[in-house]
């Protein structure tokens, strides 16, 4: 291959790779639905959070809230109200020293969530309202262990929710900033750090948008060279 077409090698690989950096992160963050409604039609995500002093020390990976069920919607007291069933689930490692270290398990958990858009006067209602989180409380079990995850009482966990039109469609991104406790067979709840939780879409849409960049991709590989 000649130098000249090396250096167009790389560069169309380079492009592509900053066209991926930038468009998969903006992809996770924010979602495209058929309606205005909340709670938006994704799951929120977050990072790794640990509890080094919940028992022998526990990490939290790759935590999704997910699935809401048997939505209620009220409007009124200065916004809307909803009420929803949710369930979430994670990789609960050991804690090396605030890291995860040895992988004990999977958890699914489930329960209420209750989340209140200020501001908001109808479920057709464009713009950006404060979301906060009136409820959250999730449970089950993990190794014959009861797990039970709350919104802690004594904190704000909130973040606000934008609602925009989208060609057609509409443009929901959303994050909480939100405090928890944690309880192992009824034992102390544990308050653990604060976790940005982050509206991404589902995992159907991740691979339609795969799907895409990997079109363009074999475009650039078989295009007829100068």
């Amino acid at each position: 291959m000649s130098p000249l077409r090396t250096w167009r090698s790389f560069w169309l690989t380079a492009t592509t790779l900053a066209i991926l950096a930038a468009l998969v992160p903006a992809a996770q963050a924010d979602i495209t639905q058929s309606t205005p409604s909340l709670p938006p039609q994704g799951l929120y995500t977050t990072g790794t959070v640990c509890f080094p002093n919940l028992g022998p020390g526990v990490c939290i990976v790759g935590t999704s809230l997910y699935g809401f069920t048997g939505t209620t919607s009220v409007i009124g007291g200065g916004g809307q109200s909803i009420d929803s069933s949710i369930s979430l689930a994670a990789d609960i490692y050991t804690d090396n020293n605030g890291m995860p270290g040895t992988l004990i398990g999977q958890v699914s958990l489930g329960g209420p969530i209750g989340i209140f858009y200020s501001g908001r006067t109808s479920d057709a209602e464009l713009g950006t309202f404060t979301s906060s989180l009136t409820e959250l409380d999730l449970t089950g079990q993990f190794n014959g262990h009861t797990i039970e995850l709350i919104v802690n009482p004594n904190m704000t966990s909130s973040g606000p929710t934008t609602v925009a039109p989208s060609g057609g469609q509409f443009h929901i991104s959303s994050f909480f900033d939100v405090f928890t406790e944690l309880s192992i067979d009824h034992g102390a709840f544990v308050p653990g750090p604060p976790r940005t939780f982050v509206l991404t879409p589902e995992p159907g849409s991740l691979s339609l948008l795969a799907l895409g960049l990997a079109g363009v991709l074999g475009k650039l590989r078989h295009r007829p060279r100068a």
